[in-house]
């Protein structure tokens, strides 16, 4: 089996400051820095630093940033030969700002990532997919194409993980078409129309989502760890306790672990508790794919916190 990731390319472009400026504030920046991004291309190298087999679809520009992106994803261990390069649209790049306390704010420019159509997913998909096979998709290409992508999976028997960020309207209705569907607390209420879901909550609101058709549910929520659930079982798998310096990435560090460990055969609770140890050690190091594990450094992360 493979994983594929549908998704995004990005640079992030990141700010820290001391706490977010309000409309019409100016406030300093502490620190600058320029990182690979993107929630497709941040879940495909996670996988793959932690040994998972991994292709990318998605669109860059011909500039020196989406080269730049390339270059990072190959570094980490991705094919990217299914990567289309867009003449007409630069790469797509996030403004980020990241508080003392670790917290961000984003703005996203899609660029050439808003450029990938269902026509692109009807040509490139169906020839890199297998049944068995596991697709990563997230919301930061057009919805039609994410929902292409899902159509594609169902008619040849490979398996959607799909993670519902950014929440856009109209995703509920897609829900039929989920395998695996992977939301933090307030994607989950988003979904259900209800505010963002508590960890008391969480068990609940993941059986409700899992009686409009997905197979699996995993409720990822920060620092109290996360809820996975099945037709048979729910589990809370609890956080281990780190100092946080940025939560960037961090979501997708923990899906793009998550499809690793499934894609090994793990079961949906050991991959979770996979996943969960994975975005905890993400949060203790600053940038989205910089912060990401190799397989090394989370085998001694998860024997520290054992």
């Amino acid at each position: 089996m493979a994983i594929i990731a549908v998704g995004s390319i990005n640079t992030d472009l990141v700010v820290r400051v001391e706490s977010f400026p309000i409309p019409g504030e100016t406030v300093y920046g502490d620190e600058f820095a320029t990182y690979a991004g993107g929630k497709g291309a941040n879940q495909a190298a996670a996988a793959a630093r932690l040994n998972g087999k991994v292709k990318m679809i998605g669109a860059v520009g011909d500039d020196v940033n989406s080269s730049e992106r390339l270059a990072d994803l190959k570094d980490a261990g991705v094919d990217i030969s299914p990567v289309m390069i867009r003449s007409q649209s630069p790469g797509g790049v996030a403004l980020i700002q990241v508080d003392a306390s670790g917290q961000n704010q984003i703005v996203i420019v899609p660029g050439a990532n808003g450029t990938v159509s269902p026509d692109d997913i009807r040509h490139e998909l169906p020839d890199l997919l297998s049944a068995g096979d596991l697709v990563l998709l997230q919301f930061e290409l057009p919805f039609e194409t994410v929902k292409q992508s899902l159509e594609q999976c169902r008619s040849q028997g490979a398996r959607s993980i799909v993670n519902t960020a950014p929440y856009v309207t109209g995703t509920a209705d897609l829900l039929s078409l989920i395998d695996i569907l992977v939301v933090n607390e307030i994607e989950a209420g988003q979904l259900l129309g209800i505010k963002p879901v508590s960890l008391d909550q969480a068990e609940d609101a993941a059986r409700d989502l899992l009686a409009r058709g997905p197979e699996v549910v995993f409720v990822t929520l920060g620092g109290d760890g996360a809820v996975i659930c099945d037709a048979d079982s729910c589990e809370h798998i609890p956080a281990p306790d780190v100092d946080v310096v940025d939560t960037t990435g961090a979501g997708d560090a923990t899906v793009g672990a998550f499809a690793m460990a499934l894609d090994e055969g793990q079961d949906v609770a050991a991959a979770a508790r996979i996943a969960v140890m994975t975005g905890s050690f993400a949060v203790q190091r600053p940038g989205a794919q910089p912060s990401q594990p190799t397989r090394s450094e989370l085998d001694a992360f998860v024997a520290k916190h054992s």
